[in-house]
This record gives structure tokens, sequence and C-alpha cells, in this order.
């Protein structure tokens, strides 16, 4: 099976994944939400993550990744696609983010692994590249549909299909022949346990970076939305606003070749942790659109770079035959901090958008120089 029908397919699911991102913020706001319990909903969707993503991890280095990316993926459109069907409720919101955080993570773990399963030394970053590349292609497309379909029908339409984006590639999954790849990295396997694997010298450092990186994007995700909401924009426009992130996302990713050929990743990694900060610097001071529009394309060509970096290097420092434990460890690491970024700002909501902006601005501008002072003292 060629490899960029297997993104194609996870491209679908990921459309799924980011549309809903945006359409669980604006539907909860729909439903009177105050922003207090908008973060725990959605927060919810990073609860099972937070606990499972090892274990989704480990399961991926043993079991059948046919198996695992049908019951993650066909379980994803179930959950989004019972919206479709239930009554408008907050609380019904909050048991769906619940179940579909659940069964997006075996999806995300499993497909980063076999991204990495379907690779050589020589493939591995271009592989990971076409990857995160369908996933900022994603980022584009799902809030944007999203919100030309909530404005152009409903919420609950918006929903179904998203659903049906993540339910077809899972059916799909059952047809597509990986297991043998799946047994060849079984025959090397190493021992390593759960904390050996967290304290690991050279993985601590792709986690805490990592973790950094989450910080931001889960902000932006979190907050753009409302601070748009509350200007007056419409649900399509701030659907083209987040899209105008994307975008960037797409672009950067799509240069990531040239640039590592030309820098360290840590050097990638703190210039573009300094951009993006400079980008929720300025947000705040701005209420139209273009402007919005700029800053937003700003801040993903400075995000966009980012997390493929974290992923391959997760991956390349990984002990064999752990690899998908090792990414589910990551992205454990990434759903502590998508959890916690919505009910802890969510709850400091009373401040105003500009010192929680800041705040975030000033994370990224010290870690970026870290990184950097870093970079001098290594020889």
């Amino acid at each position: 099976m060629p490899f960029y029908f297997i993104i194609f397919l996870t491209l679908l699911f990921q459309i799924a994944l980011k549309g809903n991102i945006l359409l669980v913020s604006l539907y909860a706001l729909h439903l009177h939400a105050s922003l207090s319990f908008l973060g725990v909903i959605i927060a919810a969707g990073s609860l099972f993550p937070m606990f499972l993503a090892s274990i989704a991890g480990r399961l991926s280095d043993r079991m059948s990744l046919n198996l695992l990316l049908m019951v993650g993926m066909t379980g994803s459109g179930i959950s989004l696609i019972a919206i479709y069907f239930s009554a408008e409720s907050l609380w019904v919101l909050l048991c769906i983010q619940l179940l579909f955080g659940l069964f997006q993570i075996i999806t995300v773990v499993s497909s980063q692994n076999l991204v990495g399963v379907l690779s050589n030394e020589e493939t591995r970053t271009k592989n990971y590249g076409a990857y995160t590349l369908s996933v900022s292609i994603a980022n584009f497309i799902g809030p944007l549909l999203v919100g030309f379909v909530i404005d152009s029908v409903d919420y609950a339409v918006a929903y179904f299909m998203l659903g049906i984006f993540a339910f077809v590639p899972g059916v799909l999954f059952l047809f597509i022949p990986i297991k043998s790849a799946m047994q060849e990295r079984k025959a090397r396997e190493t021992n390593a346990n759960f904390l050996q694997l967290l304290m690991h010298k050279n993985l601590r450092t792709v986690f805490i970076t990592s973790g950094i990186i989450l910080t931001a994007v889960g902000l932006f995700e979190f907050y753009f939305p409302i601070y748009a909401n509350t200007i007056g924009l419409s649900p399509s426009v701030i659907g083209m606003l987040v899209g105008a992130n994307a975008l960037a996302f797409i672009i950067s990713r799509l240069l990531m070749n040239r640039l590592q050929r030309k820098y360290a990743p840590v050097q990638i990694l703190g210039s573009c942790l300094l951009i993006a900060g400079g980008g929720f610097f300025l947000l705040p001071f701005f209420s139209s659109i273009p402007m919005l529009g700029l800053i937003s394309f700003v801040m993903g060509l400075g995000l966009g770079c980012c997390q493929p970096l974290s992923i391959v290097m997760a991956y390349n420092a990984s002990p064999s035959g752990h690899t998908g434990e090792v990414l589910g460890i990551r992205l454990t690491v990434n759903k502590a901090v998508q959890f916690a970024v919505p009910i802890v700002f969510g709850s400091i909501s009373f401040v105003g958008f500009f010192p929680i902006f800041w705040m975030n601005s000033i994370l990224l501008v010290c870690s970026s120089g870290s990184l950097l002072q870093w970079l001098r003292r290594t020889p």
C-alpha cells in the first residue's frame, strides 16, 4: 500500500480532530457556557490521553496497527456523530469530549508510530515531514469547514460531518497490510520501563520542549476563538483566521528540510519560539480582521516547525522496540499541558486577555533564550 495513501487517510482523521478543536469552543459558547466551564469541557478531551498515551504507545509496539487505527478512528467518528443525535446540553458535550479523547489518543499515537515503522534512517525525517504537513493541511481545512457549516446550517451538522471524516478512514485501515512491519520491530525490542524512558537524558529534553510548544498551541486554540467571539466576529471569519495560522504551519513545514540543512534543530526551535512569543504579545492590541489574520499567520510560522522536530527527535532517541511508547510519553506530556491550560487560564479569565497572552509570550521568549544559550554552551 503506498505510503502517501496512508498519509491521506490520516489527513482525513486529522480534519475531524482539528475541526473539533474550534467546534467545541464555538458550540459551548453557543450553549452559553462560562469561560470556566468551557475550560473544563476542552480539558476533558485531554483527560484520558494524559493518563493513557504511554499505554496506547506500548500497545502500538505490540499489537496490530490495523486494529488500533480502526478502533481509534471509528470510535472517534462515532463519538462526534453522537452529538448530532443528542439534545443540546453542555453536560452531553462534556461526556462526548471525554469519549473522543480516549479514541483519538489511540489513533494519534498509532499513526505516529506507523510513520516511523514504515521509514528508515534516510526517509524518516522526510516521512515525518509529510505526516506533519498533512496535519497542518487538516488544521487549515478543519476549522474552515466548521466555520462555514455552522453559518450555513448548524452545529449538529458540523459534528456529523467531522464524524464521517474520522469514521471512513478507520474502516479502510482494516484492508491495509502493515502487520509484518510491526513483527520485524518486535524482534529488535530492548528492555526499558516507563520511568527509565521518562528520565532518559535526551528524551527529557524532547519532552520539556514539546510541553512548552504545546502550551503555546493550546493557549492559541483555546483563547483565540474566545477573543474573536468577544469582538463580534462570525464563526466563518474565526475559521478563516484560524486557517491563516494553519496555512503558515503548512508553509513552515514545506521549508523544514531547507532550514535543517542550514541550522541546528535547537537554533530552529529557539528562533521559532521567539517569533511565536512576539505574536502573543501583539495579539490583544488588535481587533481588525486583517491584523488578526497577519498575527495568526506569523504565529503559525513560528510554531509550525517545532512539532515535527520534536517528533523526529523523540523517535530517533527511542530505545529499539519502544518507539510507540516514547511517542506516547511525549503525548502524555503534551496532553497534561492541554488539560491544564484551559482549566487554569479559564479560571483566571477575569484578568482579561492582555495578561494571559503576555504570560505566554514571556514563557516562549524565556524558553527561546534558554535554548539558544544552551546551544552556545554546547561544544
